[in-house]
């Protein structure tokens, strides 16, 4: 819409391919943080699992299929399964916060807010800071990009 005329089919082609390479980054993207969460619970739970790399690679297949088949063949049930979903969050929530909140050490409020801890042994505690502070954008990049996917379509 703020192109010149001259350029808007270009520039719209160009954002739409943009459009399209982002939606199948984000699929992948996130069946791979779910196969590397899979393979690390494995991991952990029996330890003379012997993780290689094509095992990641086979859950990531494995989840992007589950997810084509419920987007496709079971849609129908896909509310009923949203709803079940929402309601194993919001249990979930409760049932790991309240543990936490009651069974953990409580520190001061100074400690909670001004204590930074360069666990990672960055060369400043500025990087270290904003290294952890990248896997919180990336979980609610997917959410920003379909917000902004959908706004532009309208």
């Amino acid at each position: 819409m703020l192109a010149p005329p001259s350029s808007r089919r270009f520039l719209s082609y160009i954002t739409g391919w943009l459009n399209v390479i982002g939606w199948q980054a984000l699929l992948a993207s996130g069946a791979y943080l779910c196969a590397t969460i899979i393979q690390g619970l494995i991991v952990l739970n029996y330890p003379e699992y012997n993780a290689q790399r094509w095992h990641g690679t086979l859950l990531l297949w494995s989840i992007i299929c589950v997810a084509v088949l419920v987007n496709t063949v079971i849609v129908s049930l896909l509310p009923k399964l949203e709803c079940v979903i929402l309601i194993i969050h919001v249990l979930g929530f409760f049932a790991v916060m309240i543990p936490l909140v009651y069974m953990a050490p409580h520190g001061s409020a100074k400690d909670v807010f001004t204590l930074f801890v360069n666990g990672g042994g960055w060369q400043t505690t500025g990087l270290s800071f904003f290294v952890g502070l990248y896997g919180n954008v990336f979980a609610f990049l997917g959410q920003s990009f379909v917000q902004s996917s959908v706004g532009k379509e309208r």
